[in-house]
């Protein structure tokens, strides 16, 4: 379906494009930005390094900085993520029209007739970069100096041991995030030289292990394999050491491990029976997820509530970066210029539609992705 004519008004006065015109892709409306940012009164700069190209917006304190086909866009050096990246189409660089706008002061309007589009940039309320209101410094009042309180002692984190090196032996710990030991972990030494020739041992209640080598001229790979069991179900990962770096028998070396991803992504397939002519065109990144956890996560740390938009992730669409667990799911689609419509939705061939879901993760059922997966049906609209 061809998108709308996009026509743009900066405080009332319409802007007319040279050579590529507005367009609107997966939900966000895309403008030339050298067009933009001048005329939102910012100084322009380019860089291109060859396998990085950056447009910058500089004006009175404040710096805009987006890189082509990048999600993450920086505001005065904080990253902040978008639905749609700055792109090069048709030989013009484009980028998000409301994004810049916003983050500039500015209130930005959508309207759509037909087959026109009208977007409204107007100034802002001032909340957006507000200066701050001196306060009167009020006359000091004599108060008695408390009985001072000591202060709670936080329960300390593990260090890693400094372990000597040893001839002929490999050596090291596994810990997770927070610097607590891992007993029971698969760790091998790979022989680099012989093809699917390792020595296998398991770490102890401390996370530590030790494989003794044979003294053979020769190099060695380490690696492990963790497994978690979680609501009846095991989950295992692979783990490369802190320092992936072969060595040589006669060296020895120390490898520690450190766990600290445990991410699983949900496919999400949307079933369009109930689709009508009048309603607007659906783009994935209007799909707007919340993932409520229910109980703690696979590594037992309690959860937080995660707001995500769909998109294409690894062999399908969906969204990714879920740490495991069991989810409480909601969906709503955020068709921009349109009031946002709750969706019904359901675990995949799983029971009936309903306002929310409950699942957890599993492995995959093809090769389209080696992560643990999580698949839903969203109902439009």
């Amino acid at each position: 379906m061809e998108g709308p004519a996009i026509h743009v008004f900066f405080k009332g006065q319409e802007l007319h494009f040279d050579g590529a015109q507005p367009i609107l892709k997966d939900g966000s409306t895309l403008v030339p930005f050298r067009k933009l940012f001048e005329t939102l009164g910012f100084t322009v700069k380019w860089v291109d390094t060859g396998s990085v190209q950056q447009a910058l917006g500089i004006k009175d304190g404040l710096t805009i900085e987006l890189t082509l086909n990048s999600t993450t866009a920086k505001v005065n050096g904080s990253s902040v993520t978008l639905d749609v990246p700055a792109q090069n189409i048709g030989g013009s660089t484009l980028f998000p029209l409301r994004f810049v706008a916003e983050n500039s002061g500015y209130q930005v309007s959508y309207a759509r007739e037909g087959n026109t589009a009208t977007i409204q940039i107007e100034e802002g309320d001032g909340t957006s970069n507000p200066e701050p209101t001196p306060t009167p410094t009020p006359t000091p009042t004599p108060t008695p100096t408390p009985a001072p309180n000591p202060e709670p002692v936080p329960t300390p984190v593990p260090e890693p041991s400094k372990e000597e090196v040893e001839p002929y032996v490999v050596k090291g710990f596994i810990r997770n995030a927070e610097g607590q030991p891992i007993s029971g972990v698969t760790v091998f030494a790979d022989n680099t030289m012989l093809y699917d020739s390792n020595i296998l041992t398991v770490t102890d209640e401390n996370g530590h292990y030790r494989i003794e080598l044979p003294q053979i001229a020769t190099s060695w790979r380490m690696g492990a394999d963790l497994t978690k069991q979680y609501n009846g179900k095991k989950y295992t990962f692979h783990l490369s050491s802190d320092v992936d770096q072969p060595f040589i028998s006669s060296s020895g070396g120390v490898r520690d491990f450190t766990w600290t991803k445990f991410d699983g992504q949900v496919y999400i397939y949307p079933s369009f029976n109930n689709f009508t002519d009048d309603l607007p065109e659906f783009n994935m990144s209007d799909l707007e997820l919340t993932l409520t956890p229910v109980g703690p996560l696979l590594d037992g740390s309690t959860g937080k509530t995660l707001v995500k938009h769909a998109g294409p992730i690894m062999g399908g669409a969906g969204v990714d970066g879920i740490p495991i667990g069991r989810y409480k799911v909601t969906a709503r689609w955020v068709p921009e210029g349109h009031a946002p419509r709750p969706v019904k939705i359901r675990v995949s061939y799983v029971g009936k539609y309903g306002d929310s879901a409950e699942f957890e993760f599993a492995e995959p059922r093809s090769a389209s992705t080696s992560n643990y997966l999580g698949e839903l049906e969203v109902q439009l609209p």
